[in-house]
């Protein structure tokens, strides 16, 4: 650390107003709150500790340091207990201003009293000896004591170095920096002694009428560019950004994209305005040794938030990268996969024993399976995933999704049997339990399907797949589905006619297929009545109840036509029990009569 040379004060004002942005690191972030303690000389309690018992008063005489190689030499040879025998967590550092710049750090504790405290005290003695004009800068010393080396000016204590504050442990580096402190301490006083002369703080004044005119004269420019930039978006936005959309669905329209790129762009001169605003009063404030203080907590504070943004963006560009490029690999991977299953669906590739049918949920489950693999890839990557923040939600999301996940597990897993068991597809007609319908969907949760009378059922999948299924329309295309109709016909009615007659009534109906032909089963042999089974094929698995409807009529209608009574239902009659009941054909033995007959009486009226 080197003394500066005494300057003009515009030369300090415009610096001081061009570091708010190009300071330098080192030596200059601090946390706001240490540099507020600090800078600005607020009063701590001084309760304990060499560095208050002897604050403003001068010390006996003690044998200075011969150099600044034996004050460095005395510094390395005192060890402190604490540090020695204890790990304590670091304090953050509070610098110790003179003249509007850094003359030391302070970075441990000592006797009680925290860095922030012990820089304040060094503060207000420095105070005291620059208003104390019968001490003179030259008679700076170092002194040596048992616990550090002290920095005296005369026989006024002014700080006590400890080895936790010196910068470095190398002994030529650590005596250099002694010598710069000492010399740093001398120009200080004398910079502040001359800032405070009435003559000083006249052409300070004079800097700051020149710098609050300029401040008027750049906010009225800005005000004239904030309107004209304003006019400039508005007519260049309004036409120039398309709407943000994904395949066919409108994320954002172009008056909305261009009000939000225009509601923040718009505010640019709000920015500048504040940035202006915290230049000036930094410009100011330097200009006077009492607000040297504040310009330093402001300037401090800027670059303290700028530094460490500038850190935090970095430090997150190279996993920003890594994220970037594990997110276009798997895109690209995405798009191979979304290219593989389209050629499988529309046929163009052919997969043994891989039906083209689940192409396409097989090309969503693979994107969704990529999108979850580069995720947690890219998770250590992304800036802030390591923090406890995060880390907690993390924690809670999964504790919350590992109680309240069972059944939907369970359902996204069924969901997936269902598809790839190809048990139905959108559109087949179904009865899933005791609900009959068309399917709607089959999402990851639950299928739907819309009833006859047009209702929509929502099933979960996990019910579904622990049912029973039945799809009437996948076999449709290929060997049709078989409608079933039974009848009840007398033993007087000849079974062939009955076969006939039945498979005219299927031929009569629209929607039956004639080939295959319809045919008949004798179901059973019954007391009164046989029972025959028609049965018929059908393309339409949707029109099951209007072909039923129609077939039972067109039953009824070849019967009464052919003179043939339906037993359906049963019912008692009273007829001759002596003769057979049998049909006309085939002809053979008929069991003759008895002689007691039974006949209706056709000649009386009543």
């Amino acid at each position: 650390m080197r003394a500066r040379p005494p300057g003009a004060p515009a030369a300090l004002c415009f610096a001081v107003a061009a570091g708010l942005f190009a300071w330098p690191a080192a030596g200059h972030a601090q946390a706001p709150a240490d540099t507020a303690a600090t800078a600005a000389g607020s009063a701590a309690a001084d309760t304990s500790g060499a560095d208050s018992a002897a604050a403003f008063g001068p010390l006996p005489d003690a044998p200075p340091v011969r150099s600044d190689n034996a004050a460095a030499a005395a510094l390395l040879e005192v060890v402190s207990p604490a540090e020695s025998t204890e790990v304590s967590e670091p304090l953050a550092p509070a610098p110790v201003f003179i003249a509007g710049r850094e003359l030391v750090r302070i970075r441990t504790a000592r006797e009680g009293l925290s860095p922030v405290e012990r820089a304040t005290a060094i503060r207000r003695r420095l105070n005291a000896v620059v208003a104390d004009g019968s001490l003179d800068p030259d008679s700076v010393k170092l002194v040596g004591a048992g616990q550090g080396v002290e920095v005296r000016i005369g026989g006024t204590f002014l700080m006590m170095i400890t080895p936790g504050d010196a910068p470095t442990d190398d002994p030529h580096a650590l005596g250099l920096w002694f010598a710069n402190l000492v010399e740093d301490t001398k120009e200080g006083i004398r910079q502040e002694r001359r800032g405070r002369t009435p003559v000083r703080l006249l052409i300070s004044a004079g800097l700051a009428v020149l710098l609050t005119l300029i401040a008027i004269a750049l906010f009225r420019a800005l005000i004239m560019l904030s309107r004209r930039w304003h006019r400039f978006l508005v007519g260049y936005l309004r036409d120039r950004l398309p709407a943000i959309r994904i395949r066919n669905f409108e994320v954002l329209s172009r008056a909305q994209l261009s009000g939000a790129v225009l509601a923040v762009l718009d505010r640019l001169d709000i920015v500048a305005g504040i940035l202006l605003s915290y230049t000036y009063l930094t410009s100011v404030f330097s200009l006077f040794p009492q607000t040297q203080g504040w310009a330093w907590l402001l300037l401090h504070f800027a670059t303290t938030n700028l530094l460490q943004f500038m850190r935090n963006a970095g430090a997150a560009i190279p996993g920003l990268v890594v994220v970037v490029v594990i997110f276009t690999v798997f895109r690209w991977l995405a798009n191979l996969a979304d290219r593989f299953f389209i050629a499988i669906g529309d046929g163009s590739l052919t997969l043994p024993g891989f039906h083209p049918d689940l192409a396409g949920p097989s090309r969503r489950l693979v994107r969704i399976m990529l999108f979850i693999v580069a995720l947690m890839i890219a998770y250590p990557y992304i800036p802030g995933a390591q923090s406890r923040a995060v880390q907690g939600i993390s924690i809670l999301v999964g504790l919350m999704i590992s109680i309240g996940s069972t059944s939907v597990v369970g359902n996204v897993l069924a969901g997936l049997v269902l598809t790839y068991s190809r048990s139905f597809s959108q559109g087949d007609r179904v009865q899933i339990g005791e609900h009959r319908g068309d399917v709607l969907t089959l999402g990851f949760f639950a299928t739907k399907i819309r009833t006859r009378r047009n209702e929509e059922i929502t099933i979960p999948n996990g019910q579904v797949a622990n049912g029973s299924i039945i799809n009437y329309t996948r076999l449709c295309d290929t060997a049709g589905l078989v409608l079933q109709t039974e009848v009840t016909i007398g033993y007087d009615a000849e079974w062939r006619h009955v076969h006939a007659l039945l498979v005219e009534a299927a031929e009569r109906v629209e929607g039956i297929e004639h080939d295959p032909k319809p045919f008949v089963y004798q179901r059973a042999l019954n007391d009164y009545s046989v029972t025959y089974e028609l049965n018929a094929t059908t393309r339409d698995s949707h029109s099951q109840r209007r072909l039923y409807s129609e077939l039972h009529a067109a039953i009824q209608d070849v019967f009464n036509e052919a003179g043939v009574e339906i037993l359906s239902p049963a019912f008692t009659a009273l007829r001759d029990g002596n003769a057979p009941v049998m049909p006309e054909a085939p002809k053979g033995q008929r069991r003759a009569p008895g002689a007691f007959r039974i006949r209706p009486d056709r000649g009386t009226d009543g």
